[in-house]
């Protein structure tokens, strides 16, 4: 996820992003996840799940990263949110509702709730919201062995309406309290993955679940035209001075 992070700038690829996600994960030892990585930008976020499609990010733009790590087939996953530009009022309201509702989670569950309590807890915060957005799937499910073509083990337990599965310790579960629709044409979602703990959970990560915020790229990808563009009228330059001083080289042969 690092790397992804490290890697979401205006003037990139998705594929770009997609690569740098999965070369982290192979040199770290890490095996092929049961669903590469999903890499979205800007208005493909709405799709909500999608692997990369080559869409070059635009300065102002977000991206969304949902990334499982995969070792020995065990599974957990995680989504984070770039922001390439300013983080404006609705994204910040959609990230502190999300952190809220992953807070409230981890302060309340333990063992003997059901799936469906803690469906309620994370559906109650995430849909109170003014920013448009709504939480448009359940709001987690099982994960651990997984193999293609998916890590969800939802055939196995959901966290959804009206389900009375029992928590029991060892469980574990990828929390999703993602919002889709944010202002009408933006996705973001910050996500854990737990286990279940003797008297609540814990969580496989430590990753910061702020939005990455990148102020320097908002113009970056307006740089790298102008750059580009430079370089093309240099070339053109050099093939206008070539074809010119080979028109010279042959009139002197035919005087010759």
């Amino acid at each position: 996820m690092k790397a992804g992070i490290e890697a979401c700038r205006a003037g990139v690829s998705e594929n770009e992003i997609g690569a740098e996600i999965s070369a982290a994960m192979f040199k770290a030892g890490g095996e092929a996840p049961a669903v590469m990585p999903y890499v979205t930008s800007g208005p493909r976020t709405m799709i909500g799940h999608a692997s990369w499609e080559g869409r070059i990010v635009q300065p102002g733009e977000h991206v969304f990263l949902e990334v499982a790590g995969c070792y020995r087939r065990y599974h957990t996953a995680l989504m984070r949110t770039v922001i390439l530009g300013q983080l404006d009022d609705s994204m910040y309201k959609a990230q502190e509702l999300m952190k809220l509702a992953l807070q409230t989670l981890h302060d309340q569950i333990q063992p003997g709730m059901t799936v469906s309590d803690v469906d309620n807890l994370v559906r109650n915060i995430i849909s109170h919201n003014d920013v448009g957005a709504r939480l448009i799937t359940r709001s987690g499910y099982s994960i651990g062995i997984a193999f293609p073509p998916s890590w969800d083990e939802g055939y196995i337990c959901s966290l959804k309406q009206g389900d009375s599965t029992v928590l029991r310790k060892g469980m574990t579960f990828h929390i999703i309290p993602w919002m889709w629709g944010v202002d009408g044409s933006k996705t973001c979602g910050i996500s854990d993955t737990i286990f279940i703990t003797e008297n609540g959970c814990e969580s496989f990560f430590t990753l910061d679940q702020n939005f990455v915020v990148k102020p320097e790229e908002a113009g970056a990808a307006d740089k790298a035209s102008q750059s580009r563009s430079k370089t093309a009228e240099v070339s053109s330059n050099r093939v206008t001075e070539a074809a010119a001083n080979n028109g010279a080289i042959s009139k002197t042969s035919k005087g010759k």
